[in-house]
């Protein structure tokens, strides 16, 4: 299979990069340099930032065969971004990675992450021959799944890092050097990615919440209150989402009442009137 990416960003990059690696090496063109020609390839792969896709669409439609397939990898966006191109017949679908793209060059390999496909018969078939071509997995679903299914993986991976962040900082605090602060919370990271794999959720929650220990959550947050206070902020707006999934595995109901006490107030719409 003949595939030709189209966008030279880390999404574009990394995807050549990893196909190389597995002997199906691809071309990559980057999109602002389009002329009036383009490689001749079964697959086409549109890696360019959202508000770009429909645009390049437009541009590639006279240039593409129509025996060709035309893939976007924007999760948050749907098939009717290539219309331009479905108009003159050609295959098109939306193969989006569950997988964060920090770096072009750094990162692990593709192999055993999850693609997302939806769109015509064949773009689709060719979507899953290029992530069985990469060792991973691709999960077809009948239509776009909407803004929730980005919501999801943009909760998942943007918290992560964001809270990543706020604990390499209290860690750096307490003396930790950057680097060591980073190396150890990554490996937290892995261990937890490693736990949600091998035992699923909400069975891999760990940690006082999930034990009902509410005197030391209390003491977390007297600490961070001391020496973080941004930090302690966030340690209680998690709470109810932690104190929900402990809930799910098992945690009584009193004690749930007693730590969602320990985080922000709940809004008094969501509130039950005592009337």
């Amino acid at each position: 299979m003949r595939v030709c990416i189209v966008g030279r960003g880390k999404v574009g990059r990394c995807l050549a990069r990893e196909l190389g690696r597995v002997g199906a090496p691809a071309v990559l063109v980057a999109a602002r340099r389009l002329g009036r020609q383009i490689p001749v390839a079964d697959l086409y792969l549109l890696t360019v930032p959202d508000a770009r896709i429909r645009a390049l669409a437009a541009q590639l439609a006279p240039l593409i065969p129509r025996t060709s397939s035309v893939l976007h990898t924007a999760g948050a966006r749907g098939v009717d971004e290539l219309s331009p191109l479905a108009e003159r017949g050609v295959s098109v679908g939306v193969l989006h990675p569950l997988v964060s793209f920090a770096s072009a060059r750094a990162g692990s390999t593709l192999a055993d992450v999850t693609f997302t496909t939806f769109g015509d018969a064949h773009a689709t078939r060719l979507a899953k021959r290029l992530a069985k071509l990469l060792g991973a997995r691709c999960e077809q679903l009948p239509a776009a799944p909407g803004p929730a299914y980005h919501a999801a993986a943009a909760l998942v991976a943007n918290g992560a890092a964001a809270l990543a962040h706020a604990g390499v900082r209290i860690l750096v605090e307490l003396g930790f050097t950057q680097r060591a602060a980073e190396r150890a919370l990554a490996g937290l990271l892995a261990s937890v990615a490693s736990n949600v794999r091998a035992v699923g959720v909400p069975a891999a929650l760990t940690g006082p919440v999930v034990r009902g220990d509410v005197a030391t959550v209390e003491r977390h947050l007297a600490a961070l209150a001391a020496l973080d206070g941004g930090a302690r902020q966030s340690y209680a707006a998690l709470l109810p989402v932690i104190v929900e999934s402990a809930s799910a595995a098992g945690l009584g109901p009193k004690v749930a009442r007693e730590l969602r006490r320990l985080g922000p107030p709940r809004p008094a719409s969501t509130r039950r009137s005592r009337r």
